[in-house]
């Protein structure tokens, strides 16, 4: 993957990456590590895959950063972001699972 800086939008921040995918085409990344709208910075960032696929890298890159533009401008972003993700720095405090209620014979 080739990372590229990190951008910043309308309060999102993240970076673009093109992946090498088996068919020797270049897939581009959105590396999103921050919320725009409500400012949650994610501890593992949020992986958005554009729906294209290149020849080359520097294709590959300028789709992502384009493909995040449109995503962000527009809200769509919000839909494809995880709604239970923890942010950054957060303690997770795992419970043992509980049995299932069972109701009946």
């Amino acid at each position: 993957m080739d990372q590229q800086q990190k951008h910043q939008i309308r309060g999102y921040e993240f970076h673009v990456a093109g992946a090498l995918e088996k068919d020797g085409r270049y897939r581009g990344m959105i590396l999103l590590t921050k919320r725009g709208d409500t400012q949650q910075v994610y501890a593992k960032p949020v992986l958005i895959e554009t729906p294209s696929s290149f020849k080359s890298v520097h294709a590959a890159l300028i789709e992502a950063s384009a493909y995040a533009q449109e995503l962000i401008y527009n809200g769509a972003i919000k839909a494809l972001l995880p709604a239970d993700a923890p942010p950054a720095g957060a303690q997770t405090n795992p419970q043992a699972p509980q049995p299932p209620d069972f109701v009946g014979n």
